[in-house]
């Protein structure tokens, strides 16, 4: 009885004793096949991750070394974690807390926003930062005039729709206290009445330079400016004065001049009396052949009118004679070529010819002007087929068909066959 009692705990302790050991190579069989279903492996993660710099209230970051500074990563974790690990689950950050204006070397930092996974490199580790105090001061707006009115009309100054006509300028101190000026540019070459556009506008110095890496606020304004035209000038409409009839067979092809509307001076009493349309001097067409370009007088009307834009007008006429056709029946085949010893019978031997081009040319040619030939150079007795060409006079730029294209031909040696 005592004797079993006595042993009860040691029994206890035994059991206990191989429960643990049980457990424990249970764990150790569990972690085995862990690692080797799923095991821990390093890797660089895809991509780059850009490395946020925040510095204190008060300061900017005017430059970094490297541009834009992004890490490579590489991560330690299981292979399931960095099969769908990105870059979207990491986040690097320089430290710019308590730094003041100047260069700073800045060690990086990162974190992963994965169980089972850490960084176990990174690249760069260190980053070059570059501080300056922020700044910011109201500068004038100034408009640059880039093209004025067409002539005859004038302009008044440009107004803002800004108070004071400032806007204020943002950024490093260095670079603000360059700004003298937010300037807009204009262009009124086009406009004859009131304009009125939003424009962006440029931080610039004293010399007109852009300044860049400063914010204006606003960015932009509405810039309105008064256009009326001049009394004492008048624009005016101008045309070519043509006259005559151009020769028989010719037509007007195309019509060009420039410039086509002149400016001309004068008493606003006479300027209003004016004539919407000039007239240049008379260009006759009755012996116009081929193109023409010339410069003619604009005619004024009588009075104290003075031309101010150029004293002539560019006029440039194309002509192009009308294209016909006609047609010439039984034009005999003359037989060129033919060697030494050969007769030659074609057949047939007589033609129709049909000629296409400009009228006044063909109504120069006559039948007599035609001249159809087969050239047989180099050919022995046989049977052939061939095509003749003709010749059209002295013209050219005229488009011959022969009927029929292609003619028979026999060739034999004098005194063989048929005499």
């Amino acid at each position: 009885m005592n004797r079993s009692i006595k042993t009860a705990p040691s029994i206890i302790v035994q059991n206990l004793v191989w429960f643990a050991v049980s457990f424990a190579l249970a764990f150790v069989i569990w972690v085995i096949a862990t690692l080797q279903a799923d095991p821990i492996l390093q890797q660089r993660v895809p991509g780059t991750v850009a490395v946020r710099l925040e510095p204190d209230e008060g300061l900017l970051v005017i430059a970094t070394q490297p541009l834009n500074p992004s890490v490579s990563l590489r991560v330690r974790a299981p292979r399931s974690v960095l099969d769908i690990l990105s870059t979207g689950d990491l986040d690097a950050w320089g430290d710019l807390r308590g730094l003041g204006p100047g260069e700073h070397s800045i060690p990086v930092q990162a974190q992963i926003g994965r169980p089972q996974a850490s960084i176990v490199d990174l690249s760069p580790a260190f980053v070059r930062v570059t501080l300056e105090q922020a700044s910011q001061r109201q500068v004038p707006i100034i408009a640059r005039i880039d093209s004025e009115p067409p002539a005859g009309y004038f302009r008044a100054e440009p107004v803002f729709d800004v108070p004071l006509n400032q806007v204020l300028v943002s950024g490093p101190l260095s670079r603000v206290e360059q700004v003298a000026s937010a300037q807009v540019g204009l262009n009124l070459i086009d406009s004859r009445n009131p304009y009125e556009g939003v424009l962006p506008l440029n931080a610039v110095d004293s010399s007109g330079q852009i300044i860049t890496g400063v914010s204006l606020t606003p960015a932009s304004v509405t810039v309105s400016v008064e256009i009326k035209r001049r009394d004492d000038v008048r624009e005016l409409a101008v045309r070519p004065n043509l006259i005559g009839r151009l020769p028989d067979g010719y037509v007007l092809n195309a019509l060009g001049y420039t410039p086509q509307t002149v400016l001309v001076s004068g008493a606003p009493n006479q300027l209003a009396n004016l004539p919407d349309t000039l007239s240049t001097a008379p260009i006759d067409l009755a012996a116009l052949t081929a193109n023409l370009e010339t410069d003619v007088p604009v005619v004024l009307p009588a009075g104290e009118i003075l031309l101010i834009s150029g004293q002539t007008v560019t006029v440039t006429i194309e002509v192009e004679p009308l294209t016909a056709s006609t047609q010439f029946e039984n034009v005999p085949v003359e037989v060129i070529g033919l060697g030494e010893g050969l007769s030659a019978r074609a057949a047939p031997n007589q033609v129709t010819v049909l000629l296409t081009g400009p009228q006044p040319q063909l109504d120069q040619l006559t039948r007599v002007d035609l001249v159809v030939t087969l050239d047989l150079t180099g050919l022995q007795s046989g049977n052939y087929t061939l095509s003749p060409s003709v010749i059209a006079g002295n013209l050219t730029g005229i488009e011959s068909t022969i009927l029929p294209a292609e003619l028979d031909v026999e060739i034999t040696a004098i005194g063989v066959g048929n005499p």
